[in-house]
């Protein structure tokens, strides 16, 4: 967790867009927000200068005279959260990127509270974008999405019986565990979409050590009769990228 001191909102949205790949090591995702920390404290300065280093190549071609960088700057302070919390992190196959998913929470100003009607501060997730380049990890443009709260869920995580689901296996579903609840018969893994969090049971002959969170899980059975947030699996795996042709 980390605190900054309050920044403007950022009313724009951006969609989401999740990234596959493995999970990272505890140390590892601790390295990558060491980073988005001195990204932080260089923004707060103000100078591109200090934050150049951090930055992605795609980040600079896009930022060729002063002018752009200056905008750029206070573009990217006004995103600035004044919490924020590690929700998960996965890094490519290939080593060379990675996403951190982050809930933060940004201060929203006074007078946007009034002609918005919103509360003091708002809660978003933040998806940050990492690439490998000459050996370093650099910061890509980093993604601001919706508020996680407002995610729909299942109504609880009693899974019940097979025969509360659906005949026959017609669903498929996939994303990064959010996180897993052990049960008499096996395992329910909360799986996160776009907008929706979606509970999984996968039984116990069929759970590996690997189905951790934050890496992907992809399962395949039925819907519950009567919440279409709950998946009774009958095979579940992780992802795993189509060989190159």
């Amino acid at each position: 967790m980390n605190d900054k001191p309050n920044r403007p909102w950022l009313t724009a949205s951006l969609l989401l867009a999740v990234g596959v790949g493995t999970l990272l090591p505890a140390q590892t995702a601790q390295d990558f927000t060491k980073i988005y920390d001195s990204y932080l404290a260089a923004v707060e300065t103000g100078s591109y200068s200090q934050a150049s280093p951090l930055l992605s190549k795609e980040i600079h071609d896009q930022l060729p005279t002063p002018a752009a960088q200056a905008e750029y700057m206070e573009m990217v302070k006004q995103m600035s959260p004044i919490h924020y919390e590690v929700e998960s992190a996965n890094v490519a196959k290939d080593g060379q990127s990675a996403d951190v998913n982050l809930i933060v929470t940004i201060a929203v100003p006074e007078e946007i509270q009034k002609q918005e009607k919103l509360p003091p501060t708002q809660r978003a997730e933040e998806v940050l974008r990492f690439v490998k380049e000459g050996g370093q990890w650099k910061m890509g443009p980093p993604l601001l999405l919706g508020d996680p709260d407002k995610r729909e869920r299942p109504k609880d995580l009693n899974m019940g019986s097979r025969a509360d689901y659906a005949d026959g296996n017609n669903t498929e579903v996939g994303g990064p565990i959010l996180k897993l609840d052990k049960q008499a018969e096996g395992t329910v893994f909360v799986l996160r979409m776009t907008d929706q969090e979606i509970a999984v049971f996968v039984p116990a002959a069929k759970v590996s050590p690997d189905f951790v969170p934050g890496s992907i899980l992809v399962a395949h059975g039925a819907e519950n009769k009567s919440d279409k947030l709950k998946i009774w699996a009958a095979d579940a795996a992780l992802y795993q990228e189509p060989a190159p042709k």
